[in-house]
């Protein structure tokens, strides 16, 4: 039993000294308020900059992930692309042709979708975007950037969700 305590300390002294000389390449790059064992419960003790195998073996022997993934709760965000601003390039990258379909229409359950992320009335958008489908898909092969800015701009010109 001594034993294991010694072995915590220990891992907690190294965390803290690996903490003073260099910052997690996570926190560096991404931003996300956790080291590269990620969310859960160990990310609260040791910190992004702490010891990340004490962290990634408190978040697996306690299940905290799981359940912060599950819940957005244990620094575990469940909207972080929504956060990033990049939800909606996303989503039209992943739905491009069924978009453009519901687009053409003026209905359908992509374009509700798309409607939701970019928090609009979809019945309202739904006309928008069938009057004006040649000017948001103008290529076949358009990038889902500009997509989002054609339909930012067709939004915004008529006055929809308030955009």
């Amino acid at each position: 039993m001594k034993f294991a305590k010694y072995v915590v300390i220990a891992l907690l002294v190294s965390g803290a000294a690996h903490a003073a000389g260099k910052k997690g390449l996570l926190s560096e790059v991404s931003g996300q308020g956790y080291g590269s064992a990620g969310c859960g419960f160990g990310s609260i003790l040791m910190g992004q900059d702490g010891n990340q195998v004490l962290a990634a073996t408190t978040n697996g022997t306690s299940g905290s992930q799981t359940f912060g993934i599950s819940t957005g709760t244990l620094n575990c965000q469940q909207d972080a692309i929504f956060k990033s601003g990049k939800e909606v390039p996303a989503f039209i990258e992943v739905n491009k042709v069924a978009l453009a379909n519901d687009s053409a229409r003026g209905q359908g359950e992509t374009l509700a979708g798309l409607a939701n992320l970019m928090k609009c009335d979809a019945k309202a958008m739904g006309p928008v975007m069938k009057k004006n489908y040649s000017k948001i898909f103008v290529e076949t092969n358009m990038q889902p950037a500009a997509i989002e800015a054609n339909i930012n701009q067709v939004v915004a010109a008529n006055n929809v969700c308030g955009a």
